[in-house]
């Protein structure tokens, strides 16, 4: 990569997957990477710019073959000024369908140019057996190969439209709806819950869940110390281990 590039890594990841995957990339890209993590809500509202002497690697998880919607959409808060960015889209084993396409309207419309983009599988978070074990040393390679192009891209100053699939701006998708439980009994009160919920869709008097603002990424049950945060996906996992279970390899472009 050219040494006067910076790479900053943006990445919404509520349970983890995500910014695995984006930390293997940057490792591949640059020895010190800077994270961005637009997971806490704090820096969702804060406005971050970059130059052409910057690099974005922009991540994010795919819900319902979509960006997650959130009040403080994703991405939004960042600026570039003729600045290169490459796209990130992970998913569990389903498919990515317009993410890709989505982010990239988001980020062009604020001055970023895209120079990549991928979609690796990660588990999926309804189901322990998609995408179990992913990235793997398959994976990594692609990885690999990916990270090349990106590097001779930037070496050569490229600039052409990448053919992404998907709607730039999907219709909104309705989620299948996932039960989530609280048990008052081994809850502590430490609130990791609601500080950390990335939508800010829990009551910090009551733990109550407000399904309007709730984006089902299920980070409460990730967060919690106690174990009191839990949730039921199995009508959701029995169908998509019902239809997806055939192994996808990561797409680049």
């Amino acid at each position: 990569m050219e040494k006067n590039k910076t790479l900053t890594v943006a990445y919404f990841s509520p349970t983890e997957g995500t910014k695995g995957a984006a930390e293997i990339l940057a490792g591949m890209l640059s020895q010190n990477p800077q994270y961005l993590d637009l997971t806490r809500r704090k820096l969702r509202k804060q406005k971050h710019n970059f130059s052409e002497k910057d690099l974005l690697l922009a991540a994010a998880p795919v819900y319902g073959g979509q960006l997650p919607r959130l009040n403080e959409a994703l991405f939004t808060n960042l600026h570039g000024e003729n600045t290169p960015c490459i796209l990130m889209a992970a998913y569990g084993n389903r498919h990515y369908d317009n993410t890709l396409a989505q982010m990239r309207k988001i980020l062009e419309d604020r001055g970023f140019y895209c120079i990549g983009a991928i979609a690796p599988v990660i588990p999926h978070i309804y189901s322990g057996k998609l995408g179990k074990g992913r990235p793997d040393e398959s994976d990594i390679q692609e990885f690999r190969r990916f990270a090349v192009t990106v590097k001779k891209r930037l070496e050569e100053d490229f600039h052409e439209q990448i053919e992404l699939p998907g709607a730039a701006e999907p219709e909104p998708k309705q989620m299948k709806p996932v039960a989530k439980f609280w048990d008052a009994e081994k809850c502590s009160g430490c609130q990791a819950c609601v500080q950390k919920c990335p939508a800010a869709a829990i009551d910090k008097e009551t733990y109550a869940v407000d399904e309007s603002l709730c984006i089902n990424c299920m980070r409460c049950a990730k967060v919690c110390p106690a174990e009191a945060r839990s949730y039921d996906c199995g009508d959701v996992e029995k169908y998509l281990e019902s239809n997806f279970m055939e192994r996808r390899e990561i797409e680049s472009f």
